[in-house]
């Protein structure tokens, strides 16, 4: 099943080469917490052009939930929050 998780939202900023940065908040389904490649796919869904340089996240809900997701996990300790992005594709900066 693809629900939100309840008590779980994501601040998100998306810098672009050609366009102005976007800000927004969104909820987070139980399948992009799956995978990196689930959950950065899920918000390049909702992104507004496709020129996309680097996403910073900023994971929004309790310590518990941080430890129920390995990937929400990673995303804080190895990644920092940030993603960055060549012809958009992921790349390790």
């Amino acid at each position: 099943m693809n629900t939100f998780i309840p008590n779980l939202k994501l601040d998100i900023i998306a810098t672009y080469k050609n366009h102005n940065q976007e800000w927004f908040n969104c909820a987070v389904k139980s399948h992009a917490v799956k995978s990196e490649k689930n959950l950065l796919n899920y918000i390049k869904k909702q992104l507004g052009y496709g020129d996309l340089i680097k996403l910073s996240l900023c994971w929004i809900c309790k310590k518990n939930i941080v430890d129920k997701y390995k990937i929400i996990q990673n995303s804080i300790k190895i990644n920092n929050g940030k993603y960055f992005f060549e012809n958009n594709k992921l790349t390790k900066e």
